[in-house]
């Protein structure tokens, strides 16, 4: 994108009789991330490909979690003698046969099972990898039955909802251009035509080229737009 970026700072702009002005954008995704594991163990499912379309809270991974379920089981055992052993010690105490020493520790020791069953229920709940939001897969980086281990990148995704272009505009533009200007966006791939609104301009002009840089949210409705497609902006200044 910085290759493509770089390289339409010297496409020139043309005023054409009906005061439309032009520049060249790219799409891009605001929802764009690389999910990785957090958990040692064996990939045992995954059937998303690389273009695949999700939804948000779909599963797209799982890891073998038997022995992260074995822990959890052993603790929540662990937690629960503690619990008897605390309550023991206060049904103890109404007798006076034990002393605050004694219930304080049985406290801590039943604190102590109980943090770590939530912290054996995290591990499990992380054996899932489920989608942060709608989107499609634009890479797989591990196979089914993989062994990885903590930090391992798994898969990179890509929302389709939230995109925005980045304008490259003559920074002569700025005497008019703002915040919440809006124009047309002529895709070159699939020569539809979508509404954008500015939301920001760069605070730097490029004085080799003398432009700026602009970020414009694609308003909906629109369909079939991916991140990295091409378009031609239309700009229509308003005379004064």
């Amino acid at each position: 994108m910085k290759k493509f970026l770089s390289s339409v700072l010297l496409i020139s702009t043309t005023l054409y009789a009906n005061e439309n002005l032009t520049a060249r954008a790219v799409i891009v995704s605001l929802d764009k991330t690389v999910l990785s594991s957090e958990i040692a163990g064996e990939i045992i499912e995954l059937s998303k490909q690389e273009g695949d379309a999700f939804k948000k809270g779909e599963s797209l991974i799982k890891i073998d979690c038997s022995i992260y379920k074995a822990q959890k089981r052993k603790i929540e055992v662990e937690k629960n003698i503690a619990k008897l052993e605390l309550e023991k010690n206060k049904k103890l105490d109404t007798y006076g046969s034990v002393g605050t020493f004694e219930i304080q520790i049985s406290q801590e020791n039943f604190n102590k099972q109980k943090a770590e069953s939530d912290i054996a229920s995290i591990n499990v709940s992380r054996c899932e990898i489920k989608a942060p939001f709608d989107g499609r897969i634009a890479s797989k980086k591990v196979s089914k039955y993989q062994s990885i281990k903590p930090q391992d990148e798994l898969l990179e995704i890509v929302g389709l909802d939230n995109l925005e272009a980045k304008v490259v505009v003559p920074s002569s533009w700025l005497v008019w251009l703002k915040r919440g200007t809006q124009f047309d966006l002529n895709i070159d791939e699939t020569k539809t035509s979508v509404k954008a609104q500015i939301v920001q301009i760069d605070s730097i002009v490029d004085p080799t080229s003398q432009s700026i840089t602009v970020r414009a949210k694609l308003l909906k409705p629109f369909e079939n737009i991916i991140p990295g497609m091409s378009a031609t902006a239309n700009f229509y200044q308003e005379n004064n």
